[in-house]
């Protein structure tokens, strides 16, 4: 909260336009979430160039359906396609862990999570 530097999203926007080559862009640290409108304007940008938006954040996915998170939320969650939900716990960090550092964090899909009507569904890599 105390570190790091300010950037408007049309910068990293920009940033991210002439990288070329990727294929998506990942939200995370500092949480995404407690900047939801700034994120989501980056979330947007990155589907409107065809590329797929993962995002991680200590709050859970229920939390974020439930109103825990900064307002805003919900319209930075209805831009990610994969959120890595959980805080981060030394007990239960794990270097078996598929893009997650601790057992207790979930990949969630959500673009299947909406065609599911909300049920969690789990990212599956394969």
């Amino acid at each position: 909260m105390n570190g790091g530097s300010v950037t408007d999203p049309e910068s990293i926007c920009s940033m991210i336009e002439s990288a070329g080559h990727l294929d998506g862009v990942t939200l995370s640290g500092g949480d995404p979430f407690y900047q939801p409108a700034a994120a989501a304007a980056i979330a947007r940008f990155c589907h409107e160039h065809g590329l797929n938006v993962w995002c991680y954040t200590g709050f859970t996915y229920e939390d974020i359906l439930a109103g825990i998170a900064p307002g805003g939320a919900l319209e930075l969650l209805n831009e990610v396609d994969v959120l890595v939900d959980g805080p981060f716990r030394e007990e239960l960090k794990s270097e078996e862990c598929l893009y997650r550092g601790s057992s207790n964090q979930r990949l969630i899909d959500l673009d299947c999570c909406r065609k599911a009507s909300g049920r969690v569904c789990l990212y599956d890599p394969d």
